[in-house]
């Protein structure tokens, strides 16, 4: 079903009309063009304050999506008091703001002339050396999730890298421009796992972000709830052989960024069949995400439910409070 920006309550009737749907797709793109139009105009830093600020007041404003907020960080936290899950809450809009108003600065924040990004390698794997010697970079939604492949670039690492399109044919055309300037070739989810195979065959990495709900995805905890998730890093890197590396982007003050290259994930048992590894191996992804969110909760992109309302509303009062308010 179509999403809109604005005019979501009548999805439904643009479900039924493609000019109805066309209508509000136009004004979304003259809203978001708007707002990105001054990003645009502004130094990088004066785009990620106003950004975060602009994050924290629609937080305040779209109240039903800062539930699902507050519902995924309460499962994620439980040990957590509810007025630090609010306060954290707030810095998770204020992140998701910054992260929109840095799109028509990427070329900018990715510029090596500039001191936006950093990279820090915790282990080698031939591929940093060797980039034609292929690897799967998987990241999560944190801090600025863009500058995961912005890294790979940099490292000379030829790469495609798997994007979600947007309901809005228009607004992904102008989100895909932004992305190009991260030096990687764009995928679309909808294309499926071929292109992806047929980069590694020739010698070029993959990379995705992988922490959300993936419909028809397989169930595998995620901070001790089932969530659908896509095990295509994990199948990719088993059967070309080649490492699985988590790549954790880190906020730091003033728009800049560590790109951190955790060690490469590996079967525990080595011995079992694909599939048996491909779980193991998100598994392990989804601890390593975990772990990350942790220790900042606060750069961590979850204004999408994580988990099926049903596991919420199971695990978490905040989900139930906020919904019979």
């Amino acid at each position: 079903m179509a999403k809109f920006i604005l005019g979501n309550r009548f999805r439904h009737k643009a479900a039924e009309s493609r000019v109805i749907s066309r209508v509000f797709w136009a004004i979304d793109l003259v809203f978001v063009g708007a707002i990105v139009g001054v990003f645009r105009l502004l130094p990088v830093t004066w785009a990620t304050g106003l950004g975060a600020w602009t994050g924290r007041l629609f937080g305040r404003i779209m109240k039903d999506r800062t539930r699902k907020v507050r519902a995924n960080l309460a499962l994620a936290l439980p040990d957590t008091p509810l007025p630090e899950i609010a306060r954290i809450a707030s810095d998770v809009w204020a992140n998701g703001g910054a992260a929109m108003a840095e799109y028509p600065k990427l070329a900018q924040i990715s510029d090596p002339e500039r001191n936006h990004l950093s990279i820090e390698i915790l282990e080698p794997i031939a591929t940093y050396e060797d980039p034609s010697q292929p690897a799967v970079f998987v990241g999560a939604h944190m801090g600025n999730w863009e500058m995961m492949a912005a890294a790979v670039a940099r490292l000379k690492i030829p790469s495609v890298g798997m994007y979600a399109p947007l309901a809005n044919p228009w607004f992904d055309t102008l989100m895909r421009r932004y992305r190009a300037a991260m030096g990687t070739r764009l995928v679309s989810r909808d294309e499926g796992v071929r292109p992806f195979i047929n980069a590694l065959k020739k010698g070029e990495s993959a990379g995705m972000i992988a922490d959300r709900r993936i419909e028809g995805g397989q169930q595998v905890d995620f901070f001790g709830a089932p969530k659908e998730t896509t095990i295509l890093p994990a199948r990719l890197a088993l059967r070309f052989g080649v490492p699985l590396v988590p790549v954790q982007v880190i906020r730091l003050p003033r728009t800049r960024f560590l790109v951190r290259f955790h060690p490469p994930l590996y079967a525990r048992n080595p011995a079992e069949d694909h599939d048996s590894q491909a779980t193991d191996l998100t598994r392990q992804i989804n601890a390593t995400f975990e772990e990350w969110i942790r220790e900042r909760p606060g750069q961590w992109l979850c204004t999408s439910k994580i988990w099926p309302t049903a596991i919420l509303m199971a695990k978490t009062g905040v989900y139930i409070k906020s919904k019979k308010r």
